[in-house]
């Protein structure tokens, strides 16, 4: 009767500004004071940046917000080496050479290790233009850990962090929305999706981590590959707004409301619990007045 109940919350994507002041959080212990990450926004969202560092920093990590003096690892995602030099540039850095350009499998590697990792040739941004993307080393990380999965939830170890939330509430919003309109093989697509991501040791953080998992059908790699890109999905935030879907997310939080009863409510014009509790006519059971009160 009653699916998920709590929707994600999606900022909005805003151009990061270059300045040269360090913001760090100090609401977190910091394990690692040798290394000073500075994770760049280019094409990067939001969304998905403040992320990454909030991540970062609950595993002991120090993560400045703002490009310093004090940085010492440099992570970029989808960026070349010369792209991230072209950048610094841009930023009035003149001798790049004391960072350490890093792809973002660095730090993927290292959120999954909760320590810092060597920083070996395969996650080095290298001078050649060549993208450590393309490094076959690289993909022994997500095709191991894939190996592993099973496609029976009653089978996966889920960790106590969930890496990827920012998946797996979109895939939440989408498996809800798709309850009430009672299309449970989309449904259930979504929502077996978003149990084989939490149980995944790491942050997705490009589509060759998903590679070779299970129940990751063709509508969620969309989404995954578009928040992955945006920093957040766009058919999840059409769904929050969505007048039907937050009628029935009213209606369902009530106790004895179904799908059955909000698609009846919902023909007859009721679109809040406020409409419902004045209409006269209606003849509420006894769990459904329990629910109003």
């Amino acid at each position: 009767m009653d699916g998920i109940r709590t929707p994600a919350v999606f900022s909005r994507r805003k151009r990061q500004k270059g300045t040269h002041s360090p913001n760090l959080s100090c609401s977190y212990e910091i394990k690692f004071n040798k290394f000073v990450i500075f994770i760049m926004q280019r094409k990067m969202g939001m969304t998905r940046w403040k992320f990454l560092m909030e991540l970062a920093r609950r595993k002991g990590f120090r993560v400045e917000s703002e490009l310093s003096d004090a940085v010492t690892h440099i992570v970029a995602e989808n960026n070349s080496y010369l792209e991230v030099l072209d950048w610094l540039r841009g930023h009035v850095v003149g001798d790049s050479s004391r960072f350490e350009l890093l792809d973002i499998s660095w730090f993927t590697a290292c959120m999954e290790a909760g320590r810092p990792v060597d920083p070996e040739m395969k996650y080095r941004l290298m001078e050649q233009d060549q993208s450590p993307l393309l490094n076959t080393a690289e993909s022994e990380v997500p095709s191991f850990i894939a190996s592993k999965i099973s496609q029976y939830s009653c089978q996966r170890k889920t960790t106590l962090n969930n890496y990827n939330k920012i998946f797996t509430d979109a895939f939440e919003i989408m498996a809800e929305n798709y309850e009430f309109k009672e299309n449970e093989i989309f449904s259930l697509e979504f929502l077996r999706a978003a149990s084989v991501l939490k149980c995944l040791p790491f942050p997705v953080a490009r589509m060759k981590d998903i590679q070779g998992l299970p129940c990751i059908g063709n509508r969620v790699r969309d989404v995954i590959e578009e928040i992955i890109e945006e920093g957040e999905s766009s058919r999840a935030k059409e769904v929050l707004n969505d007048e039907r879907y937050k009628s029935f997310k009213q209606f369902t939080s009530v106790f004895g409301v179904g799908v059955k009863t909000s698609e009846k409510w919902y023909r007859m014009g009721l679109r809040t619990l406020e409409e419902v509790k004045a209409d006269s006519t209606l003849k509420l059971s006894k769990m459904q007045k329990a629910g109003m009160v």
